[in-house]
């Protein structure tokens, strides 16, 4: 038998299984899930194209972050530009309760993505390069992350947690946003293709094992700060490790929209279906970051009202 049509078959029996029970219902599937579930079925050719996508999504945010400066770029590295694609290519290959359960280990993750900032900041402020920078950061991330796996959370009792931690975060990562600014370089595509390439590879990665890992470790995995760690390597020597921590600080406050749009795919996937929960949880981390934006540029504008009426 045919692999791609083996892999079918499998994944029709394992979706089968879970319905098969008595006064069970399977959710009803739109023609977007019905043409992803055939993707499914070409497991080598699926997987280039996923891989395909999230490399031209990242050229794209790539551009727009390094000309936007330390806020806007912030706002499109703190989009889920990895956690996305990730996202919908498991629901090509497994079922909606599966990524519902990610959603939970996911949110916990997430939760201590601050950590994984905040220790980067210090550590490039004190002069550190980038690679010792990035691995006590990232060591640090993968500890508490794999510690928070360890407690059975509610999709709730996640978001609760994580929170918290997220107002902390922005509260002192303030002192490394103060008189930071990002200067001019000139840009190198070997630079952006170095970014593509990490992001890209992590993403088929995960892909590729998650039929063979734990769902907690599938949920790590999800939320890894991949975008992010290419951005230390790309911009540290270039533009210094303060002026990428000031950029990586302002992106918490826009990951508040991803903690909330993930809570949002973790109680609708079920119920709505992938196509409409993924597309929900996109548009309310998209809104997020917009308003952010909007409340900044309204902001800007009463303070430059100001002098004006002092006249």
């Amino acid at each position: 038998m045919p692999r791609n049509i083996a892999a079918g078959s499998k994944r029709e029996r394992a979706r089968g299984s879970v319905y098969s029970r008595p006064g069970a219902h399977a959710p009803r599937r739109s023609t977007v899930d019905d043409f992803l579930a055939a993707l499914a079925d070409v497991p080598f050719f699926a997987l280039g194209v996923r891989m395909a996508a999230v490399a031209v999504f990242i050229i794209i945010s790539a551009l727009i972050s390094e000309r936007a400066g330390p806020f806007f770029g912030a706002m499109v590295a703190s989009l889920p530009v990895y956690t996305g694609p990730v996202f919908l290519f498991l629901a090509i290959d497994h079922p909606p309760e599966f990524l519902a359960q990610v959603a939970v280990g996911s949110l916990g993750s997430c939760g201590v993505v601050p950590v994984f900032i905040i220790l980067y900041a210090l550590m490039a402020r004190a002069g550190h390069g980038a690679l010792p920078s990035l691995l006590v950061a990232l060591v640090a991330w993968v500890s508490v992350a794999a510690l928070v796996q360890l407690k059975d959370w509610s999709l709730v009792e996640a978001l609760v947690f994580a929170l918290p931690i997220y107002g902390v975060a922005i509260l002192i990562g303030r002192s490394f946003t103060q008189a930071v600014a990002l200067t001019p370089t000139g840009r190198s595509w070997r630079d952006l293709m170095l970014r593509v390439l990490m992001v890209t590879c992590v993403v088929g990665a995960v892909n590729a094992m998650s039929p063979f890992l734990p769902v907690k470790i599938t949920g790590i995995l999800s939320i890894m700060p991949t975008v992010m760690m290419s951005l230390i390597l790309v911009l540290h020597g270039r533009i210094g490790g303060p002026a990428t921590a000031a950029l990586l600080i302002h992106a918490i406050t826009g990951m508040v929209g991803m903690l909330l749009a993930v809570t949002l795919v973790g109680l609708t996937i079920v119920p709505w279906g992938p196509a409409a929960s993924l597309s929900a949880g996109l548009a309310m981390s998209l809104s997020w970051n917009l308003t952010l934006i909007a409340i900044r540029q309204a902001g800007r504008a009463l303070r430059d009202r100001r002098p004006d009426r002092r006249r």
